[in-house]
């Protein structure tokens, strides 16, 4: 599907691989997820791949209805819908997201892609992977315009949502998300997706409950005799404020770290350049820790992340002490 840029074409649809059995078929429609309601003009502009063992073929289609192309007297192999590229289609699309359980925040991560099966279990593997798990949720009733910029916002002032705008595109492999932090999520909200800086345009809502993520936010407290007591297996402390001094002393990997805490939004530019030309990794680590760290508690949560990333041996050995 990705070398059929250089032909000038995007996906139109999903790659299916079609077999006949016995017999013979004189037609056969298959599905694209194109708007073409409202741009009669591209209609000519679908065409369908055909990969066999000498290679890619571009074929040009019979018929174009709402949902599916047709192709007369075909010879089967992996095919899909393509769309030349260059014209303002909108497309069907779905809406993924995906909660960490076991956390101190409630953590998303949401995909806006095209309704291809295929790419979805590519996302559901990839985040089933990494210990995430589904909320189902239905998709926006109107197509969406390709290349066009969207915002995903939450209506409770503790959410933080990076990145700020995601250009929908098709990537069959790492499509883009936002993540999404929300501070003690005690009560439902709703998440809106809108062209960016144009909120009033909602293209998509939806109502986020507890249940739906009913292993993450904060820890429950029971009542035992009368008195409260907190789950032996979560630390009042957090993790970054228990290993504070470990952490001083022992991260080296101090500008992947700031590059980090500044795409995330956690700490200003002006802050980034003043903390970098701070002369040891110890008082670089320091200055965050009596600055941006002191915010909220959801800026120690994705310093945290951070670390776990550039950090991983340091973080797992400090994990590992009691």
């Amino acid at each position: 599907m990705e070398r059929m840029k250089s032909r000038q074409y995007m996906p139109a649809g999903a790659l299916i691989d079609i077999s006949v059995i016995a017999g013979k078929l004189y037609e056969v429609y298959l599905p694209h997820w194109i708007c073409i309601e409202d741009n009669s003009k591209i209609l000519d502009k679908f065409a369908v791949l055909h990969i066999d063992e000498c290679g890619d073929v571009v074929e040009k289609v019979s018929e174009v209805t709402a949902s599916h192309v047709k192709l007369t007297k075909p010879i089967f192999s992996p095919r899909a819908v393509l769309m030349k590229i260059g014209f303002p289609v909108k497309i069907e699309c779905n809406v993924l997201m995906y909660y960490k359980p076991n956390t101190r925040f409630l953590k998303l991560h949401v995909f806006v892609i095209p309704v291809d099966p295929a790419l979805q279990q590519t996302v559901d593997k990839k985040e089933s992977s990494s210990g995430y798990k589904g909320i189902t949720k239905p998709r926006p009733d109107s197509h969406l315009k390709m290349l066009q910029g969207f915002s995903l916002t939450a209506d409770i002032d503790t959410a933080t949502i990076t990145p700020e705008k995601i250009t929908l595109r098709y990537d069959s492999q790492d499509p883009n998300f936002y993540e999404v932090f929300i501070e003690n999520p005690d009560r439902k909200f709703n998440m809106t997706l809108h062209p960016y800086l144009k909120k009033s345009e909602a293209v998509w809502t939806c109502e986020i409950r507890k249940d739906d993520h009913p292993s993450s936010g904060p820890v429950e407290v029971e009542e035992t005799d009368g008195q409260s007591s907190q789950s032996a297996s979560t630390d009042d402390i957090h993790f970054v404020d228990k290993h504070r001094e470990a952490l001083i002393q022992r991260v080296s990997n101090i500008d992947s770290i700031l590059d980090g805490l500044l795409d995330k939004k956690v700490i200003k530019r002006e802050a980034y350049t003043k903390i970098r030309l701070i002369a040891t990794p110890q008082e670089k680590i320091r200055a965050l820790y009596e600055g941006p760290l002191q915010a909220a508690e959801i800026c120690k949560e994705i310093f945290y992340q951070i670390l776990q990333k550039h950090e991983e041996f340091l973080i797992k050995d400090l994990n590992g002490k009691k």
